[in-house]
């Protein structure tokens, strides 16, 4: 069994800590000999977590966990040091005014086709996260490929030259990202295996050898469109494009010999699906699922919605004012952030500040204490311990309640809310997220009234709140959180 160690100034000392004990701290070190490093740092204290994410040289990011986002090339989040700022500095431009703007004008676009197809009849949506995932992948198509489509016409022929339709390559692309963790590189999206249609020299018969096919058949394809879009911008012209790919290859630095290369556009735009499509897809439907158990906090959604946009539809300049929407998409962070920890490593011998909850001999720590000083051994693997963040009771007041209007205090403990992690290295798609979010919800709501799907769901008479929201809202864990089951009615207002 692991040990729970603590370090103070290079002195070790054998004592058990839990994250959310009244008598603990929120750094534990784990050790066990069958670890392959002794020591690995779980952190869950905003203290600690501001000095790691704000130091990119003491904490580096430990990038062979990052080798399969290689596929297409180097990119935003596979690197480090002055090649990471070059990245840096030649993709934000991407995401300035133009390109956000975009966002919302292709969200709203893309949702009210759906309302369309969907007219007056009540939609019974047998798992509501199949429904935001499609949302999602339409919205990355157009903003980031320059790819628009229209709600429904995923099944359209796939064009000339290609064995797979351009959506259905993005959505399997997104969903076999662990298969293409487990199997070896040479199965995978290269031109040997397009030239090859996905065998990879694997048996294209039974389940397994079916699925290995489709999904390496996927990822030489996406290879293949993208290497065509950028030929199509070489050679018609990329100025004044806003999609992402296309803002990419206009960016430059001082000097204008100084771009991205087209590998570099490449590896960045599928960073972007892969960091941009089910995070966002996950989180609103938790939302969804969230505001069909609580009516209460649903109906003050919906209110807000009406209050700010009366009789008219959502404009991008609403956004400032729909802050109790943006406040809903952050609860559903919090409680279920798609991303549980972010690995870091110590790259020198080092301390990091630690706010222990209490003094040793058990009686409350005053608050106006001072940090102590936690030694970090070079080398030591560290996660950020996203969901222990963000239901510390010391931050989150009732951490396990749904509720919105707690971003709404202009005092909420923003360095105790992580989902787009922290620092330097923070997620550049943060505000891409967050304007589409905003469009998708105050649409939906404005529109819809969410409720359980009890013919799929029947309610139990005296089940709590909290049983509820884990019958309807059950997870699982790959390398995003996940509702595996959540059925729902989407019910036209009057």
């Amino acid at each position: 069994m692991a040990r729970i160690l603590s370090f103070d100034n290079g002195q070790k000392w054998e004592k058990k800590y839990s994250l959310f004990s009244d008598a603990g701290w929120d750094v534990i070190a784990i050790a066990s000999p069958l670890w392959p490093n002794p020591i690995e740092l779980m952190v869950a204290d905003p203290v600690s977590i501001k000095t790691i994410t704000g130091n990119r040289i003491l904490f580096p990011k430990p990038l062979e966990l990052y080798s399969a986002l290689t596929l297409y090339g180097t990119n935003l989040v596979t690197t480090e040091g002055n090649l990471w700022s070059r990245h840096r500095r030649l993709v934000n431009p991407s995401f300035q005014e133009t390109s956000i703007r975009y966002v919302w004008e292709q969200t709203v676009r893309i949702v009210n086709e759906m309302f369309d197809d969907w007219g007056e009849s009540p939609q019974h949506v047998n798992n509501v996260c199949a429904l935001t995932k499609d949302i999602a992948l339409l919205v990355i198509g157009a903003v980031a490929f320059g790819r628009k489509a229209n709600w429904g016409s995923q099944s359209s022929p796939r064009p000339e030259g290609h064995e797979m339709h351009f959506h259905d390559t993005l959505r399997i692309v997104s969903e076999k990202v662990l298969l293409r963790l487990a199997l070896p590189p040479w199965v995978w999206g290269n031109k040997e295996t397009r030239e090859r249609m996905g065998l990879g020299g694997i048996p294209s018969k039974g389940w397994l050898g079916s699925t290995v096919k489709e999904a390496a058949i996927a990822f030489a394809e996406l290879e293949l469109y993208m290497e065509e879009m950028i030929d199509e911008r070489t050679t018609g012209g990329f100025e004044g494009r806003r999609d992402i790919m296309g803002q990419l290859m206009n960016a430059t630095g001082e000097d204008a010999s100084d771009r991205l290369s087209k590998r570099d556009v490449i590896g960045n735009t599928y960073i972007f699906l892969f960091a941009g499509h089910e995070t966002t897809a996950h989180s609103l439907a938790f939302l969804f699922g969230l505001l069909a158990l609580d009516q209460d906090e649903q109906e003050a959604l919906y209110n807000h919605i009406n209050s700010v946009l009366g009789d008219r539809e959502p404009v991008y300049e609403d956004l400032s004012s729909l802050n109790l929407v943006l406040g809903a998409f952050y609860e559903s962070l919090r409680l279920y952030s798609p991303v549980m920890n972010i690995p870091k490593l110590s790259g020198h011998d080092t301390t990091i500040p630690v706010m222990p909850a209490v003094k040793d001999d058990g009686t409350q720590m005053d608050p106006s204490a001072k940090p102590k000083s936690l030694f970090i051994p070079k080398g030591t693997p560290i996660y950020l311990y996203t969901s222990a963040v963000h239901y510390n009771p010391r931050y989150w007041k009732d951490p396990y309640a749904f509720r919105p209007a707690r971003f709404l205090d202009p005092e909420w403990p923003r360095e105790a809310f992580i989902p787009f992690s922290a620092g330097p290295r923070a997620c550049i798609g943060r505000r891409f997220a967050e304007v589409e979010a905003t469009a998708i919800i105050s649409l939906v709501l404005k529109h819809y009234k969410i409720t359980v799907d009890e013919a799929r769901l029947p309610s139990i008479p005296g089940e709590s709140v909290v049983a509820q929201r884990e019958r309807l809202l059950g997870t699982s864990q790959d390398l995003l959180l996940t509702p595996t089951n959540c059925p729902l009615v989407f019910t036209k207002r009057q």
